[in-house]
């Protein structure tokens, strides 16, 4: 079942059921009210006949009329639908009325709701009165004391038992509660109706966001990544509309990463299976050509000397591909080391290359001491002036640099060589990456000293930063952290 029709469902049942149990309650105390108002009504009625008939019995000297009495009660309480009478516990009326009155102690009062064979209901109240002398009495003549004359019916002797019957009738109260009840009924089903039209107004409203937000995910699941929801309000929905955005970026973003990765992860099969195959089928050729024909001493040099140079470049090759799995599995400790040390170390191994390419290092450092693996460290940097040395002419000036910049140490190398074309600054670093190709490899490149330098850059919580113009050269800097304070 939709998120909608389970809204609208349970609203309409709580519409419902609040009406029905609120209605119902409030009906059952209208209808005690009135029942226990009627039922006052009586009880002060059925007292005042018990006052009077006291009050006729002992002001009574020479009779007393029994008919004559309830005809002036009738008439006192005409306005009433009331019905007295004075009765013996055998005459009390309803089927069980000798029973009831049976269970009424002397001189006390008791009251119920009874209803008869024709389903009318009425409250009988009965008082159980003991008399107090002995008397006699005539139905239709007088009641005298013993020893009057007139037609003697009965006589009563001390202590003997009536009883003081009212009933009143009260189906109109049971009438007026079935009729609010049937009017009640009627106007539970108008509220359900209108209740039900405005709340699937309400719930087709509260839901279009929900919906709007399914869309999305429909659309998303189906690859269109970038696809998001409108964020409105500060509710809830909205909320999660929000997160489900920021959830929906951080997917795409990763999506990227693992395209991009998977991309490079070709790009880099596909290099490094170009690389190989270059100098092996040079070897496998210039090896052929020794074994197969009679070479002078001159070609045999020849051929001996491609060899060895594309031997030295698959060498080259493996070595970096052995530090780049390497150095993605383990991890270093950084130990504090003066820079002053370092970077004359880093001069003294860099000599025999400053002297191949012909060029002059000019170094320039702030004493610190740094946190660095030193040994990775002189690969970075080693690597960084080859590069340079490389981009630049002939008798050209590298530039080895090295500040504090308050917690942090920037190393940077500037070269004065070609430079590189802005657009591909950011792909230097990655591995088989090369920007003149047929150069790198007459060099016995293969592209991924940056890689394995931007790697050790990362390792001590750098990056590397390339500044580079055309034809002006290359500056290279990162930043390592510092052990303690520094010396200028």
């Amino acid at each position: 079942m939709k998120f909608g029709w389970k809204v609208f469902l349970s609203s309409i049942l709580v519409v419902t059921v609040a009406f029905g149990v609120g209605g119902t309650l409030m009906i059952s105390s209208l209808f005690h009210q009135a029942l226990d108002q009627e039922l006052r009504m009586a009880l002060q009625e059925n007292r005042y006949l018990c006052f009077s008939f006291d009050n006729a019995i002992n002001s009574q000297t020479d009779s007393f009329n029994l008919h004559q009495f309830l005809s002036q009660m009738d008439d006192i309480m005409g306005e009433r639908s009331s019905d007295f009478s004075i009765v013996s516990k055998e005459d009390v009326q309803f089927a069980d009325g000798e029973e009831f009155a049976g269970s009424i102690p002397a001189n006390t009062r008791s009251s119920r709701v009874v209803t008869d064979e024709n389903g009318v209901q009425y409250i009988q109240i009965i008082t159980h009165v003991q008399l107090s002398k002995e008397i006699t009495y005539q139905g239709a003549g007088s009641v005298s004391q013993s020893g009057g004359s007139g037609e003697l019916l009965d006589l009563v002797a001390l202590g003997a038992d009536y009883y003081l019957e009212s009933i009143t009738d009260i189906s109109y109260i049971y009438q007026m509660r079935d009729g609010y009840v049937n009017l009640y009924r009627w106007i539970l089903l108008l509220v359900v109706g209108i209740s039900s039209i405005f709340l699937l107004i309400l719930s087709h409203f509260l839901t279009r966001p929900l919906k709007r937000l399914t869309a999305v995910t429909r659309e998303i699941a189906s690859g269109s990544f970038s696809t998001r929801a409108k964020a409105r309000g500060n509710d809830e929905i909205g909320a999660l509309t929000r997160n489900f955005n920021a959830m929906a970026d951080v997917v795409e973003e990763k999506i990227h990463d693992l395209e991009e990765t998977a991309r490079q992860r070709e790009d880099f099969i596909a290099s490094f299976a170009h690389e190989l195959k270059t100098p092996l089928t040079s070897i496998i050729g210039y090896a052929d050509m020794l074994r197969s024909y009679d070479m002078d001493v001159a070609d045999r040099q020849t051929a001996a000397n491609y060899i060895f140079s594309e031997g030295k470049r698959l060498e080259a090759l493996s070595f970096h591909l052995l530090d780049l799995i390497v150095l993605h599995k383990q991890e270093f400790t950084l130990v504090p080391v003066e820079s002053a040390v370092f970077v004359k170390e880093v001069a003294n191994i860099l000599m025999p290359l400053l002297q191949k390419y012909r060029q002059t290092l000019h170094v320039k450092t702030s004493r610190a001491v740094l946190l660095l693996e030193p040994n990775l460290m002189k690969t970075l940097l080693y690597n960084l002036i080859d590069n340079a040395c490389k981009a630049s002419e002939a008798g050209g000036d590298i530039f080895l640099t090295g500040e504090s910049q308050g917690d942090t140490y920037r190393f940077s190398v500037q070269d004065h060589g070609r430079g590189i074309p802005k657009e591909e600054l950011d792909k230097i670093t990655e591995p088989f990456y090369m920007v003149d190709k047929s150069r790198s490899r007459k060099q016995n490149g293969a592209g991924l000293g940056l890689a394995l330098c931007q790697l050790i850059a990362q390792l001590h919580g750098g990056e590397l930063h390339f500044e580079s113009e055309l034809g002006k050269g290359t500056c290279v800097s990162f930043h390592v952290k510092e052990a303690s304070g520094h010396e200028e």
